[in-house]
């Protein structure tokens, strides 16, 4: 008994640490597929996905030179700036160390909101990297207003200045943000901005209670129109007129012996078809 207690022992051992050795590689997997597919394509080790705003942008990725090819380097400039070479966006900083280019003459510009604007021209030698320093002053700060009810408006130090979702610049300062919305509560909120800084405020307005009150006082004396009676009876009233207009053609189509009587048709009930016999009776003088 003990022997057969300890193979089961070490049986339920080897399980789980199978079962441990598992979960580990599973994990392992999740984080690398993802980034097979860059490997596979560049043959080079995936890049940092901390932060790439030309992927989220949509803006085109630049390829990274090799050792011998001809490249360029960009130093000093702030992260999300649009990058152009000869008038074409290449992509969105942060670059890669070496970017690829083609040898000759090239300007290049750099721009991002907020900050003033780079330009210069430079030569790229073949076969060689070449180092562009820039340099880009911030000048404005960026702020974002967001409500889960769109159309509330933005004032910033009492000047309307748009309607949610926003994005403005402002300068550098204390400011006093306000957002107001009609049966919503206003929020209101103070910022010291910073040059080239950006600033996200999401909101959730509180409806007001007499806003809320009316809200739910119009859904409930609300009704659908098909659930309303009059509806149903102008159907019924359509749907009468059809079969009349059906009926008629077919009551003069099927003349009998019964004659024209004072511009009125009649004929006896015993000719018709038993489907009209009900409900149908033409007077007779």
């Amino acid at each position: 008994m003990p022997a057969r207690m300890g193979r089961s022992e070490r049986t339920h051992d080897r399980w789980r640490f199978s079962h441990r050795t598992g979960l580990a590689v599973a994990c392992a997997l999740t984080l690398l597929v993802p980034a097979l597919p860059v490997w596979a394509q560049s043959g080079a080790p995936a890049p940092v996905a901390a932060d790439q705003p030309a992927t989220r942008s949509g803006a085109p990725v630049p390829s990274e030179a090799k050792q011998n090819e001809t490249a360029f380097a960009l130093l000093g400039a702030p992260p999300k700036a649009e990058v152009r070479i000869d008038g074409k966006l290449i992509g969105i900083t942060p670059l890669p160390p070496r970017t690829a280019l083609a040898p000759g003459p090239h300007q290049i510009v750099i721009s991002r909101r907020g900050y003033s604007t780079f330009s210069s021209d430079f030569t790229a030698i073949e076969g060689r990297m070449v180092a562009v320093e820039v340099e880009l002053t911030p000048l404005l700060a960026i702020l974002k207003v967001s409500s889960d009810v769109p159309g509330a408006q933005v004032f910033v130090d009492e000047d309307l200045r748009g309607e949610t979702p926003l994005e403005l610049e402002l300068r550098p300062g204390p400011h006093v943000v306000r957002v107001r919305r009609i049966g919503y509560f206003e929020q209101t909120w103070s910022v010291a901005t910073v040059a080239g800084e950006q600033y996200d405020r999401d909101l959730i307005l509180e409806i007001q209670p007499e806003q809320k009150r009316r809200e739910e006082a119009v859904f409930k004396t609300e009704k659908r129109w098909y659930s309303r009676w009059w509806v149903w009876t102008l159907a019924a009233v359509g749907a009468s007129g059809v079969a009349a207009a059906i009926v008629t053609p077919i009551v003069l189509s099927r003349r009998s012996d019964c004659d024209k009587l004072d511009g009125e048709v009649c004929f006896p009930i015993s000719v018709m078809p038993a489907s009209l016999q009900l409900g149908l009776t033409i007077p007779l003088k």
